[in-house]
């Protein structure tokens, strides 16, 4: 039997057609699905702040992506494994070692919840030494709390989400729990309670960032990315549109 042999196919050609493929793979950004007002799963689709945002400035910056909301915790392993990048994350010593990241999207501040019923002067992380805190399952919460953390200074229950962390708080079986400022008032707005304070002071006031691990070479995305980032800031619609996602 006679095998007809393939016609040459000149490189140049094949690396522009190669190109003109990839540019048509969109690239693929995960979000916590369990962080409102921030980031959510709803009907099936990433919905909230960190989506709105990202999705518009790739728009503008003219890159295909596809925005998918997942548990925070598989957000990070896939990240870890360079099959995606993920938005509303913060930085971190470690986590610099790893991921490429693009100019700060928005600013959270790390508020701390307390029961009335077990009163809490906070004035930073010693405080929280001794007490029970709620914190959300694979979320950083700073280099600062992280470290007291590992080296057993604190004790913290992870659940995975802010919703189960108030209503633990509530029923007085944590002393304090993390959250983001303004996820917390979401929560009780719906849910209200007299007995959950916020405390004056926050842990912490964070940029988020959009990253990609290092290795997967997302450097020009970011780039455009940044552009866009910044365009939308001069023209007042990335205030806009923070303004408008965390008031749905």
């Amino acid at each position: 039997m006679h095998f007809k042999a393939p016609k040459c196919v000149p490189l140049l050609a094949l690396v522009a057609a190669l190109h003109a493929n990839s540019a048509d793979v969109p690239v693929l950004v995960c979000v916590d699905a369990a962080n409102p007002p921030f980031m959510s799963l709803v009907d099936g689709k990433a919905a909230g702040l960190y989506p709105r945002l990202i999705a518009t400035a790739l728009q503008v910056a003219g890159v295909s992506a596809k925005l998918d909301a997942r548990p925070w915790k598989r957000c990070i392993a896939d990240l870890d494994e360079a099959r995606l990048g993920v938005g509303g994350i913060y930085k971190n010593e470690e986590r610099l070692r790893k991921y490429d990241f693009s100019e700060p999207i928005f600013v959270e501040k790390m508020a701390v919840y307390f029961h009335t019923s077990r009163p809490l002067d906070f004035a930073g992380t010693e405080s929280l030494a001794g007490k029970r805190v709620g914190v959300v399952r694979g979320w950083s919460y700073g280099d600062t709390f992280d470290k007291a953390v590992r080296d057993g200074k604190l004790t913290v229950e992870e659940v995975a989400s802010d919703a189960q962390n108030f209503q633990k708080l509530a029923a007085k079986r944590l002393d304090a729990v993390l959250a983001i400022e303004e996820a917390g008032a979401a929560l009780l707005k719906t849910k209200p309670s007299a007995d959950v304070q916020k405390s004056p002071r926050y842990l912490f006031e964070n940029p988020t960032y959009l990253a990609f691990n290092k290795s997967a070479d997302q450097k020009t995305t970011l780039e455009k990315f940044n552009k866009a980032i910044s365009h939308l800031k001069k023209t007042g619609q990335l205030n806009t549109l923070a303004t408008e996602a965390l008031s749905q």
